[in-house]
């Protein structure tokens, strides 16, 4: 005889939810001023998010203003997944005449900034503010 556990379903449910991406990564893309397009990224973005990231970001490029600001301030996880949606994006940029630059902040950001360097070094900024002020 074999005894069955099962999941309230009311758990499993909010189980479900909490380890949605979309719970776990919120992006919002906006154009502030015709010179500057804004993706401001809050959450963490790893393997499992990093479509979502993938899609909001390289999605606005076509559309994009002169320069593209990736605000990454409010991350509080930054994976090799990330970084690679970030070379892709600024591989697609570089036959354009746009620039992209990043909002750092983040120890988990910046870390995974100054390891890869040597293959993927970006423009940075710590503040929002400076990172638009000469775009106006």
């Amino acid at each position: 005889m074999s005894t069955v556990f099962a999941t309230p379903p009311f758990l499993l449910t909010d189980a479900r939810k909490a380890d949605h991406p979309a719970e776990r990564l919120q992006i919002s893309v906006t154009a502030p001023s015709d010179q500057v397009t804004l993706c401001a990224v809050a959450g963490e973005v790893d393997h499992y998010t990093v479509e979502v990231f993938r899609r909001q970001l390289i999605g606005s490029l076509s559309t994009a203003a002169p320069l593209v600001v990736v605000d990454l301030s409010k991350v509080t996880f930054f994976g090799v997944a990330g970084l690679r949606v970030l070379i892709e994006a600024r591989s697609r940029l570089a036959s354009t005449d746009h620039r992209l630059r990043l909002v750092t902040g983040p120890r988990c950001v910046d870390r995974l900034l100054e390891a890869a360097a040597d293959i993927a070094s970006f423009e940075t900024m710590t503040s929002l503010a400076h990172a638009v002020l000469d775009a106006a």
